[in-house]
C-alpha cells in the first residue's frame, strides 16, 4: 500500500486590486471667479464657492422653471455658500454683495456664475440670453476689483462687453424667446425687459464658517445643503426645499 497524498489546498488566485482615481479637484477650481452651464455645470464649479450667483434671464422655457434651477443648484452648493438669482440688469448688486461676503469673511469670496441654460426633452440647450448675462456678471465683478476669473468667465465676460448693445435683440430673437412665443408665454419675455437692478437671495448661507487668513473655509455641514433642517446664521432654522426662502434684500 502507498501513503495516499493530501491533495493541495486550493486558494484564491491573488485579485489585484484596481488603483483608485485621485479624487479630482473642482473644474476651475484655481480660479476665484467661475462660470459653468446649466445644473451639471453648476455641479463642477460651485464646490468651495463662497456665493453661487444662478443666472436665468427667461422663466418658462424648457422643462425646469427658474425655481426648479435654483432648487438644484442650491442642493449641490456647499452650506456655507450665498446662492442668488440674478441677470444683468442686477451684476452690480451682485458684485457688491460678494464684497459684503469678503469683508464677513476677512479674506477673498469664491464666486460660482451659473448660466442656467435650458433643459429640453433632448438634452441640455444653451441659452445666449443667460451666457450674455452672466458675463455681464463676470464684467461686474471685474469692475469691482474680483478679476481672477477662468477662461470660460472671460470669455462670456468679452461676450456681454462686446455685444452690450446688442443684447435687447438677442433676447427676443434667441430661442428661448422664440419657443415662449409658440407657446403663448409672451408675459416672461415682457417681464424679462424690465428686470430688476437688485439680485435675489435664493438662500442664505446655512452654516456659520470659520475662516483663516488660508482662504479655507471649514463649513461643518459639508455640501448637499438642501437636505434636512440646518441652522441658518441669523439663528432661525431653514427646512429642505428653498424655494419659499426667495427674497429681495
Amino acid at each position: 500500500m502507498t501513503a495516499s497524498r493530501t491533495a493541495p489546498q486550493q486558494t484564491a488566485p491573488h485579485q489585484k486590486q484596481e488603483p483608485q482615481p485621485p479624487r479630482r479637484k473642482p473644474h476651475q477650481s484655481k480660479y476665484q471667479v467661475r462660470l459653468d452651464q446649466g445644473v451639471a455645470g453648476a455641479a463642477r464649479v460651485v464646490s468651495g464657492a463662497h456665493v453661487v450667483v444662478v443666472v436665468d434671464v427667461l422663466d418658462g422655457h424648457g422643462l425646469l422653471s427658474t425655481a426648479d434651477v435654483l432648487d438644484a443648484v442650491a442642493a449641490v452648493s456647499d452650506a456655507g455658500a450665498l446662492v442668488l438669482h440674478a441677470t444683468a440688469a442686477s451684476s452690480a448688486d451682485v458684485a457688491r454683495r460678494v464684497l459684503d461676503r469678503q469683508a464677513e469673511r476677512g479674506d477673498r469670496a469664491v464666486v460660482a456664475v451659473v448660466a442656467a441654460g435650458a433643459l429640453d426633452d433632448d438634452g441640455f440647450r444653451s441659452a445666449v440670453e443667460d451666457v450674455l448675462a452672466a458675463g455681464a456678471v463676470v464684467d461686474a465683478l471685474a469692475a469691482s476689483g474680483i478679476d481672477f476669473s477662468s477662461p470660460e468667465a472671460a470669455v462670456a465676460c468679452a461676450a456681454a462687453v462686446s455685444l452690450r448693445g446688442a443684447q435687447s435683440h438677442l433676447l427676443t430673437a434667441s430661442s428661448s424667446a422664440a419657443e415662449l412665443a409658440a407657446t403663448g408665454r409672451e408675459e416672461a419675455l415682457v417681464a424679462a425687459r424690465t428686470p430688476a437692478a437688485v439680485a435675489t437671495v435664493h438662500r442664505v448661507p446655512l452654516v456659520a464658517e470659520a475662516t483663516g487668513r488660508d482662504g479655507g473655509a471649514h463649513a461643518g455641514a459639508g455640501p448637499h445643503a438642501a437636505a434636512g433642517d440646518a441652522l441658518r446664521l441669523d439663528g432661525s432654522r431653514a427646512h429642505g426645499s428653498h424655494g419659499e426662502q426667495s427674497e429681495p434684500a
